[in-house]
């Protein structure tokens, strides 16, 4: 039988012995930290229902709420006002740029018109000191205030028919042998130192300057009554022959006796009309400023102060026998020298 370790008999003590897990009490404790383990996963929680019914909410002041209204109405939408900006400011570059070509474009027209005017002005003015240097140079302003106050005619529209007619050179000869200042032709020389009583009368003498001058200023005046002292119906008369023109009128004329310049239906004659038009303008107007006239105040233009002084006369040529304008007109196929037959009007 074994002895007792507990037994008070026992003659030596038993060693102490080590100390086991096997050998404690406890044998489920382990002599290392144990893992952990991973924690259960909980079940999600649901979320309370809310409840039907609201607890009520205290009311805020009329006033209050009003204020905050207003406020939140002038707050504009988030994200939105960057964009409308943009926009705003795309389109407002767009106007101006418009805006700045337009004024660019404009300015450039301006300056064109500008320009253009000055051109005007300067070929005008050039004009007219042409016209006068002519006429002061010409040492035959004497005879025309002699024989323009002499038969009732004004002496600035007897220079611009010589200055339109020959350019105030006594020599001058047409292409249809029309002579001198006024270039007369020879038929119509004929009739007219008949008519003023000439003596010794020869077609050389119409390079004369006197005699010239004279029979010019005689039958622009006996145009003028004819016509009532309208120098664009005596003008045309000049140039196309008196019977032409009263055809005209009555064809073409809006009240069937006066014509304006637009209403001749030759294209020559009305652009003979527009030159001597021209150059009695500025004749006009420089012997007005001599006289001590106002710039600019032109007062009435008829040629002639004695109207119907000068009856028609019988034995007066045809229209084709008249004064001709050498550098307007040419004689047609068939026209004998010295006569011209008027194209038809309105051909």
């Amino acid at each position: 039988m074994s002895e007792s370790p507990w037994s008070v008999n026992r003659k030596t003590q038993p060693g102490a012995k080590p100390f086991t897990p096997e050998g404690a009490q406890v044998k489920h404790i382990p002599h290392h930290n144990p893992p952990k383990a991973d924690p259960r996963p909980q079940a999600r929680r649901k979320p309370r229902r809310q409840r039907l019914i609201q607890k009520p909410q205290p009311q805020e002041a009329p006033q209050q709420a009003g204020r905050q209204k207003r406020s939140q109405a002038k707050k504009p939408p988030k994200g939105r006002f960057p964009v409308a900006a943009g926009v705003f400011f795309g389109i407002l570059a767009v106007v101006l740029a418009v805006l700045a070509i337009a004024l660019i474009q404009q300015t450039g027209r301006l300056h064109a018109l500008e320009e253009e005017r000055e051109a005007i002005r300067r070929q005008q003015e050039s004009k007219v000191e042409n016209h006068l240097r002519h006429r002061d140079q010409s040492g035959f302003q004497g005879l025309i205030n002699s024989y323009s106050a002499e038969y009732q005619i004004n002496p600035a529209f007897v220079a611009a028919v010589i200055k339109c007619e020959s350019n105030f050179l006594p020599r001058a000869v047409s292409s249809a042998d029309a002579r001198g200042l006024m270039q007369i032709m020879p038929d119509t020389g004929v009739w007219l130192s008949g008519r003023l009583g000439t003596a010794n009368y020869s077609i050389d003498r119409l390079f004369d300057p006197q005699l010239n001058i004279q029979y010019g200023a005689y039958y622009l005046s006996y145009l003028s009554n004819h016509f009532g002292g309208e120098p664009v119906m005596v003008a045309a008369a000049y140039h196309a022959g008196l019977n032409n023109v009263k055809l005209w009128a009555l064809k073409y004329a809006h009240d069937k006796k006066t014509l304006t310049v637009d209403e001749l239906p030759m294209s020559n004659t009305r652009d003979y009309v527009r030159k001597v038009m021209d150059a009695y303008a500025i004749y006009f107007e420089q012997d007005q400023l001599e006289k001590g006239a106002v710039p600019g105040v032109v007062p009435d233009v008829s040629l002639a102060s004695g109207l119907g002084q000068w009856q028609s006369a019988e034995g007066y040529p045809d229209s084709g026998h008249r004064l001709h304008h050498h550098c307007a007109l040419q004689p047609p196929d068939g026209g004998g020298a010295g006569v011209y037959v008027p194209e038809r009007p309105g051909v």
